[in-house]
């Protein structure tokens, strides 16, 4: 009478859902399989300690027999969903999802702010695709002509969302457009909501000269020939670009398709007039092999390339009224001082200015550049947490013209997956609310991120499983320990913890990890061989928010040597601001440690992306040599 499963493998980020749908086809619930990780988190990383990590494997397998003992059945949610799409944002990636909507015969709604459709490429001069320079504002064009003509298309212009309530099949939108109320009923929404220029203030003179503008700025003058800044094109002898400015530091990575638009727009002035001299001055030339043609035919008309170091940006400065540029070539070692008519500074992009208010709207996470985060960037990612919100184009990151139509594609299937079955099974994954000793406190419903629980008539709290992600705050925060969460109650965590540490406790690390990204970041370092000591045991939870202290304080109490809770990478959370919750309470846990007699030094918090084993293999490491384990 088998009635329990433990698979004791890989990474349950990626073979989970393979054996539970197994799992399920074998007749037992899904929600009766628990999976333990010793692949990525003993055999590639403590390859050298086999004796120790062969421990560490039994430990793991033991914590997992001892969360499934007390598993119990969950059911997925199926939810009606209709055939009504919101696309927000009518820039190429919202037309490109719209027009494939469309086709597959469901409805789709454009809400754009800007009284016409195009987005960003209304300011721009030429695009770039295969191989072919084309007007932006052919493309534009084209696009709203077939938005136009096609009858399953309304395109709403100039107009602001006032708000969104619901969920997935249920959401209800209401609409502000030139001043007129419209209510929507939609079952899917898609994000394209696309990026603006980060404009640098203060740097190179910008916004002291005219003569220093930005790349956008110069899309503009080429796309309205208006190139020259003195009524004539012919008093602008010398340009020099500028590239990674406020870009690829500490603070923004590579804006990703900087290079080759200065290379575009280099090549546009000189087709205006070969005498022009042209200097770009880069760090590094990040292009692809497609883009290497344009580059190429730069260098034949005769823009001069000229590298700089990482840490020694060129100075701009005015002599006698005129711009002077100072830069050093670090392939030929020398200075040069180059005197532009015109300094372009290729810049760095960001989010829309709309995309706090669409994030609170729609219960969505962004991330520390400003753009929108998706759910995985492997799993998932055209998808948010929250069923029925895809994402594309731009509002992700910045993209060149084929990848933003791509995306926009590709949003729209998965938009149309759950509209084309006309249900989805959500997650069962949910909190559950026993009312036997709820005092209507109201923590719950008003911490949750996702306004999952509301109050009845009785002034009692009640969960709206659709809305609810399972991200855990409220069962970690309730005062009375009403809420349970389904596959991760505090029974269930709390018993792998003292199974964790039922021997040789001081010698022992006792961690919660977040699925979604510090697991990510556990998985990574297995991936990479990372070898870090084996003194960590991790227990998995879906969000960092979800470890509540008293599960902290009975590690201490059974001879943890320390603890460690690793979350989302601040500020993005792939439950909104759960990680700023996470980090709280761990302030509060330890004040609790150090009164109890406990050394509060001893517990850890980490902020890791799932891109970040070496960070993860780090941190075991000198949590090991702090705590005098090695």
């Amino acid at each position: 009478n088998l009635n329990r499963v433990v698979i004791a493998s890989c990474t349950p980020r990626t073979h989970e859902p393979v054996f539970k749908a197994t799992v399920k086809e074998a007749g037992l619930n899904p929600y009766l399989l628990e999976f333990v990780s010793i692949r990525e988190q003993v055999s590639w990383v403590h390859m050298k300690e086999p004796e120790a990590a062969t421990e560490k494997a039994k430990d793991l397998v033991k914590m997992g027999v001892a969360k499934a003992i007390l598993l119990e059945e969950g059911e997925e949610i199926r939810l009606p969903v209709g055939t009504d799409c919101m696309i927000i944002g009518g820039g190429l990636a919202g037309m490109t999802a719209a027009l494939n909507i469309a086709e597959q015969g469901f409805n789709a709604y454009i809400v754009e702010k800007q009284p016409k459709l195009g987005g960003i490429l209304n300011r721009v001069s030429n695009v770039s695709h295969d191989h072919i320079d084309m007007p932006a504002a052919d493309i534009v064009k084209a696009k709203t002509d077939l938005i136009e003509a096609n009858p399953n298309i309304t395109a709403y212009t100039s107009t602001e969302i006032e708000s969104v309530n619901g969920y997935i099949g249920n959401y209800k939108v209401v609409l502000n457009s030139n001043g007129e109320t419209v209510n929507l009923d939609i079952s899917t929404v898609i994000v394209a909501t696309g990026m603006r220029e980060i404009e640098p203030e203060g740097m190179f003179q910008y916004g002291n000269d005219p003569r220093v503008v930005t790349q956008l700025q110069l899309e503009e003058r080429l796309r309205n020939s208006e190139f020259g800044i003195r009524n004539s094109e012919s008093e602008i002898k010398n340009v020099v670009i500028i590239n990674c400015v406020g870009s690829k530091n500490e603070e923004r990575g590579c804006c990703a398709i900087g290079c080759p638009v200065s290379v575009k727009n280099a090549l546009a002035i000189k087709k205006i007039s070969k005498d022009i001299n042209v200097h770009i001055l880069y760090r590094d030339m990040s292009m692809v092999k497609d883009e290497q043609i344009h580059l190429q035919a730069a260098k034949a008309a005769g823009v001069k390339f000229l590298r700089f170091p990482d840490d020694r940006y060129p100075e701009v400065t005015k002599e006698d009224g005129n711009l002077s540029v100072s830069v050093n070539d670090l392939l030929l070692g020398s200075e040069y001082k180059l005197r532009p008519d015109l300094l372009v500074l290729t810049v760095g992009f960001t989010g829309d200015e709309t995309i706090d208010a669409i994030r609170g709207h729609l219960k969505i996470s962004t991330n520390k550049e400003g753009f929108f985060q998706e759910r995985h960037i492997k799993l998932g990612p055209l998808d948010f947490p929250a069923d029925g919100v895809a994402l594309c184009g731009c509002a992700k990151n910045p993209k060149t013209l084929k990848e933003t139509c791509e995306e926009g594609i590709g949003a729209a299937m998965r938009a149309s997956i759950p509209m084309k079955n006309g249900f989805i099974e959500a997650e069962g994954i949910v909190a559950d609310i026993d009312l036997t000793n709820c005092d209507s406190c109201s923590i719950c419903w008003k911490r949750c991120p996702y306004g999952a629980i509301k109050v009845n008539e009785n002034k009692e709290p009640e969960v709206i499983k659709a809305l609810c992600k399972g991200c855990g705050l409220c069962a970690a925060d309730c005062p009375k320990e009403c809420i349970t969460i389904v596959h991760y109650s505090d029974e269930q965590l709390l018993a792998q913890v003292e199974a964790a540490l039922e021997e040789n406790p001081e010698k022992k690390i006792l961690g919660f990890v977040c699925h979604w990204c510090a697991l990510g970041g556990v998985d990574m370092a297995g991936v990479s061989r990372l070898q870090y000591p084996p003194n960590g045991r991790l227990i998995r939870v879906m969000c960092s928010a979800r470890v509540p202290t008293k599960l902290i304080e009975r590690a201490y109490e059974l001879g943890a040597a320390g603890g460690l809770v690793a979350g989302c990478e601040f500020p993005p959370c792939h439950y909104i601001t759960c990680n700023y919750a996470c980090e709280s309470r761990i302030k509060r846990a330890k004040k609790r440690l150090a009164k109890k007699g406990y050394n509060a030094d001893n517990l850890w918090l980490t902020w890791c992306s799932a891109a970040d084993g070496p960070k993860f293999a780090n941190v075991m490491r000198d949590m090991v040599k702090e705590l005098g384990l090695g």
